[in-house]
């Protein structure tokens, strides 16, 4: 999603930009539903053409979707629950829809089936990508966009940039019928929540459903398509590495869907039966790696090589802020950048700003989405258990009587 925003962002400028993608089409992706906060909005709404953020908003579920964030026990009891700011604009839009448009108008710049192998600096300041299919490219600057166990930030900080963090998620969707939106627990109405239980086990879990309201009306989004999507609901469990299955990788949909059922034995059945009506084709496992928000997220020094989104500050999607630091990072560069077209700045010198600009807010980003993480530690293990199946029941009834909750908001 950086990458994409920052290829808009530069050819908007003026800029020659060619995006190197080692998937085969733009809409061969995993991923489920993003969530872009107002900074990742103000991004594109001055990135984008009106018209093609008109699209984005024709794409988007609508502001009821999440009037606020809950955090609930297994068995869908309400713990605490943090009310969004309605004046406040925010986006909730399905991964694929999103990619589709920020490509959108990209044309021959695209490149797909590019697998990155490595590159090469020239004393003339330029730089040489190489890739698997034995393609080259040269220009005056190479930006790594290229996610968790990114090639091109490993090879200028000589490591790879981020780790594993200990929890592992497998996901997956269910589309929405009369039968199944019948099992969707009510907490969920006024948007998505984050759920905890015995033996460090979590799942979040949402209604996607931008076909029953978009913010706007995705006819009026003519001369650029929107892309609406069937409604769905969202699920992701989190546990920790241990508690899978060896391989759990090497598992196809369905087994993932019965590892997952073993895992939530004892939680909501409703919530049981929907992951078992969940779409095999799109369930998937995913460790979750994150970057030590305390290092320095660059250790390399800026030249004609730089990387933003997860090739950097590598977070898991517990926080709902990968994509939309990754946009705002492409908004940092592509800023950077036009000094250098407006003769105040060189390359060097404008990723160096970058990088140091990008530093004060994406190792917060990290910090805050590696939170819900300390409750699936926490509460794992036969002292975490019998703490969960005592505290957590309390803690929804002293909810239900509207007693407040210490310690129990995590986002």
């Amino acid at each position: 999603m950086g990458g994409l925003t920052l290829a808009q962002a530069l050819r908007r400028d003026g800029a020659e930009v060619a995006v190197y993608d080692r998937d085969p089409a733009v809409e061969a992706t995993g991923g489920y539903r993003l969530h872009l906060d107002d900074r990742a909005c103000a991004v594109l709404r001055r990135r984008l053409a009106p018209a093609h953020y008109q699209a984005l908003l024709g794409s988007s579920a609508g502001r009821g979707a999440f009037r606020r964030f809950a955090i609930a026990d297994h068995r869908m009891r309400l713990l605490f629950a943090e009310p969004r700011d309605p004046g406040t604009e925010s986006l909730m839009v399905g991964r694929i829809p999103l990619r589709r448009l920020l490509a959108y108008g990209l044309g021959d710049a695209l490149r797909f089936g590019a697998e990155f192998t490595g590159h090469e600096t020239h004393p003339d300041g330029t730089v040489t990508a190489h890739f698997a299919d034995g393609r080259t490219d040269r220009g005056d600057l190479l930006v790594g966009a290229d996610g968790v166990g990114s090639r091109v930030a490993a090879a200028l900080a000589g490591r790879p940039t981020s780790a594993p963090a200990g929890v592992s998620g497998i996901a997956g969707r269910t589309p929405l019928d009369a039968r199944t939106r019948a099992l969707v627990p009510s907490l969920l109405a006024q948007g998505p929540a984050l759920a905890f239980g015995p033996g460090g086990i979590g799942m979040f879990i949402a209604v996607h459903d931008p076909a029953a309201g978009t913010v706007v009306d995705p006819a009026t989004c003519t001369e650029v398509p929107a892309v609406v999507e069937p409604p769905t609901f969202i699920w992701g469990l989190l546990a920790p590495d241990r508690a899978y299955p060896d391989r759990p990788r090497d598992l196809d949909g369905a087994g993932l869907i019965r590892v997952t059922e073993a895992l939530t034995e004892g939680w909501s059945g409703h919530v049981r039966a929907l992951v078992r009506a969940g779409d095999p084709a799109t369930v998937a496992h995913f460790r979750f790696h994150a970057a030590d928000p305390a290092a320095d997220l660059t250790p390399w020094p800026a030249g004609v090589v730089t990387a933003l989104g997860d090739a950097v500050h590598a977070m898991p999607p517990t926080g709902g802020m990968a994509a939309a630091t990754a946009i705002r990072d492409a908004d940092v560069l592509a800023d950077e950048l036009a000094r250098v077209r407006a003769g105040e700045s060189t390359i060097p010198m404008a990723v160096h700003r970058y990088q140091v600009r990008m530093a004060t807010y994406a190792a917060d980003a990290v910090r805050a989405s590696l939170q819900p993480l300390t409750w699936v530690n926490r509460l794992n293990g036969p002292v975490g258990t019998r703490v969960a199946r005592v505290t957590l029941p309390a803690l929804a009834a002293a909810t239900r009587l509207g007693r407040g909750i210490t310690g129990a908001r995590v986002a």
